[in-house]
């Protein structure tokens, strides 16, 4: 632009005749000053600075605070909460009963899906201290489950806990998260709905 300014004040100079007879070339020696010959001018990397690369552990898929869990056995998909200070995976669960078949123990329990009880099965694990956000110490049913968030699916431990208060019925927790996804909190829905 300074180049432009300097170029129009000695276009003033001249008479104004001079003016008239040159201004077609003048017109044609300022747009080349202002906006160049259009070439581009191709800019050779800087030697001292080096490509970025992202270390493997980093490429994971990306989650956000709330995601669609899909529960196998149970064929159930349900909207949980990430949360990456919970230890465990959690579900809501309500009217809990403990019943012995075949010497083997299993869990009875309802959960809700749009506000309507659903009646769940699952094999019993064993009864873990479990401790809330709120510091809270308490004994928790666990149970074994296959989750599968996106593409990714595994069976994972799941305590079970009166969430009927809570937005979400259910908590994905590191057990579950760790070394498989990195975790955006200002996103959701990042795997599908």
């Amino acid at each position: 632009m300074i180049r432009c300014k300097m170029l129009y004040y000695k276009i003033h100079k001249f008479s104004f005749k001079l003016y008239l007879k040159y201004f077609p070339i003048v017109l044609v020696i300022l747009f080349f000053n202002c906006f160049g010959t259009g070439q581009v001018v191709e800019k050779k990397p800087d030697q001292h600075i080096k490509p970025i690369t992202i270390p493997p552990q980093y490429l994971k898929p990306i989650v956000g605070r709330v995601e669609w869990v899909e529960f196998p056995n149970w064929k159930l998909k349900l909207r949980a909460r990430i949360d990456t200070g919970a230890l465990s995976c959690s579900i809501n669960a309500v009217n809990i009963e403990r019943v012995t078949e075949n010497g083997e123990t299993f869990i009875f329990f309802d959960t809700f899906v749009n506000e309507k009880p659903v009646r769940l099965k699952s094999k019993f694990v064993k009864e873990a201290k479990v401790t809330s956000t709120s510091g809270v110490s308490e004994k928790r049913i666990m149970i074994s489950e296959v989750i599968k968030i996106g593409k990714y699916k595994e069976e994972t431990m799941i305590n079970l806990n009166d969430r009927t208060n809570l937005n979400y019925p259910i908590l994905i927790g590191r057990n579950f998260l760790r070394g498989k996804f990195l975790v955006d909190v200002s996103l959701s829905h990042q795997l599908g709905d």
